[in-house]
C-alpha cells in the first residue's frame, strides 16, 4: 500500500457521523436495543 493510500484510510470520516464516536455509539445503542428486544420476546413467550 502506498504511503499516500494509508494517509487516506487514516483521514477517511464515517458516513452518518462527523467522528467515529457517534458511529460507535450507535452501534452500542442498536446492539443494546437488540438485547432489550430479545429478552422481552423471551419474557412473553415463556
Amino acid at each position: 500500500m502506498s504511503a499516500q493510500t494509508e494517509q487516506e484510510l487514516r483521514d477517511a470520516k464515517p458516513p452518518f457521523f462527523k467522528k467515529w464516536s457517534g458511529m460507535y455509539w450507535l452501534l452500542m445503542g442498536t446492539l443494546a436495543v437488540l438485547v432489550l428486544l430479545f429478552y422481552w420476546f423471551t419474557k412473553s413467550y415463556e
